[in-house]
């Protein structure tokens, strides 16, 4: 069985960190408004997207876990 090739995209690690600087982004008073409130629109999107990931690898380790106890 092939590994699935995955994107930057698709580790925690990557997203959380896109997150975090998005947010930095949000919170700094040096950026104009509009560039504020689209840096907090992308951290809240990377923030519902982790939260998704980590569900998702969640699900996946317990039906694997499962499968292995049958």
């Amino acid at each position: 069985m092939a590994a699935k090739k995955q994107s930057y995209g698709d580790h925690p690690g990557y997203v959380a960190f896109l997150g975090v600087v998005a947010f930095w982004a949000a919170a700094s008073s040096g950026n104009e408004p509009y560039v504020r409130v689209l840096a907090g629109i992308s951290a809240a999107a990377a923030a519902l997207h982790l939260g998704s990931l980590l569900f998702r690898r969640r699900r996946d380790r317990r039906s694997a876990a499962a499968a292995a106890d049958r």
